[in-house]
């Protein structure tokens, strides 16, 4: 079945049983949107601009979200889905936005489509009614969470390795960990690890190595990929001990901090990107097995 948001450009779209918020709110309510975008891309996010009478425009980053039920189903599977909440409107307060969807970081499509502005009012109400209105993004208090975020996968990353032992330094016991081989896959990558990149690491009188991860992809269509990755493999209490003695056992657990460099055309949204890498290491296969999700940065969240 032909969809727009599937066969077409880019487009951001407004769902039937779910209207963006326009004209008068209730004050003290956090105004809700959710949009479609499509075709769906990996590199694609949303941020509602907007503007509240002091001649700035802020960005709220939009979270992905998961199909709203009310959605179609013939284009479930080649939309992406976004939801963003603005912080409570005070009482006679008044903001106009938009929202718009980058891909690769170039602005590509808006909502409304001519890039105009939606306004919001607070009606107001009770005794507060004659209060100031407050500034769209006033911080809350700093004991609490201020931003809300979502975590896209977007690889698993298996690679094989050979160690190097240099032995104590000052710094600690060092060992190079160069690849061998290893893949990444994702829902948007197909790619391997090419050899002699590797984990330049420092293991700590306390047991954590101090991740230094320098490694190449190469994806089917032939692009590089550099990834450096800084984080803590914690070997545990006794962990300096036994790798100092030749003892590689176990699997423990590592966090890792990947961002990433190309010139290929194809994958210059992933220069835009900050990874966070969770995993084990098989030690006496000498294998990473991790997987890498892309954070984004939500709206606000609401005060406690």
């Amino acid at each position: 079945m032909w969809h727009p948001a599937v066969a077409g450009p880019p487009t951001l779209f407004e769902l039937p049983g779910m209207p963006l918020p326009r004209g008068p709110v209730t004050a003290g309510t956090r105004p809700a949107a959710t949009v479609g975008a499509g075709p769906a891309h990996p590199s694609d996010w949303v941020e509602a601009q907007v503007r509240n009478g002091d001649g700035l425009t802020r960005a709220l980053r939009a979270a992905r979200t998961i199909a709203p039920a009310s959605s179609a189903s013939p284009v479930l599977g080649a939309v992406q889905w976004f939801s963003t909440s603005f912080p409570p409107v005070a009482p006679g307060q008044h903001f106009d936005y938009r929202l718009a969807l980058f891909r690769a970081g170039q602005l590509v499509a808006t909502l409304p489509a001519d890039g105009s502005w939606l306004p919001v009012d607070a009606a107001p109400s009770g005794p507060a009614a004659g209060a100031a209105a407050t500034s769209l993004l006033a911080p809350p208090a700093p004991d609490r969470p201020r931003w809300a975020y979502d975590l896209t996968f977007f690889a698993a990353l298996t690679v094989n390795l050979r160690a190097e032992v240099l032995g104590a330094t000052p710094e600690g016991y060092r060992i190079n960990f160069f690849v061998n081989d290893g893949t990444v896959r994702g829902p948007a990558i197909d790619a391997v690890v090419l050899p002699e990149g590797g984990d330049w690491m420092c293991i700590r009188p306390d047991g954590i190595g101090m991740v230094d991860i320098c490694i190449t992809y190469k994806t089917g269509g032939g692009a590089l990929i550099l990834e450096r990755a800084g984080g803590v493999f914690d070997l545990g209490p006794d962990g300096y001990g036994a790798v100092a003695a030749g003892r590689f056992v176990g699997s423990p657990p590592f966090y890792a901090t990947p961002s990433w460099e190309t010139a290929h055309p194809d994958w210059q949204w992933l220069n835009r990107c900050q990874g966070f890498g969770i995993g084990r290491v098989v030690l006496d296969e000498l294998q990473v097995r991790c997987d890498i999700y892309l954070p984004t940065v939500g709206g606000p969240v609401a005060a406690a």
